[in-house]
């Protein structure tokens, strides 16, 4: 049997949980379970901070030179899988073009 963590949230965050979970057809709890993995898969604690629009930039300028990519498909399937007991491996960018 699974072990249970019960948290306590402030009433405004409880509130943008469940919007967020209803935008994505999601339980409140499927949300919050998606969003921890999410954020323990990414990395740790010590990690820079997110990429703003120059990064996106260089990142998509590689893409175009190098044509290494992860289809958004695969990434959403990933995500989707943290949350099961059967987690898929983490995708691999490979050459689409």
């Amino acid at each position: 049997m699974a072990d249970t963590l019960t948290i306590s949230i402030p009433a405004p965050l409880a509130d943008e949980v469940r919007a967020a979970a209803e935008a994505r057809g999601l339980t409140p709890e499927e949300y919050v379970r998606q969003q921890i993995a999410w954020d323990i898969a990414i990395g740790d604690d010590d990690a820079e901070p997110a990429f703003g629009v120059e990064e996106d930039l260089a990142a998509f300028e590689d893409y175009e030179r190098t044509g290494m990519a992860i289809p958004g498909e695969e990434v959403e399937a990933w995500l989707r899988s943290l949350t099961t007991d059967n987690p898929l491996p983490r995708p691999r960018p490979r050459k689409l073009k």
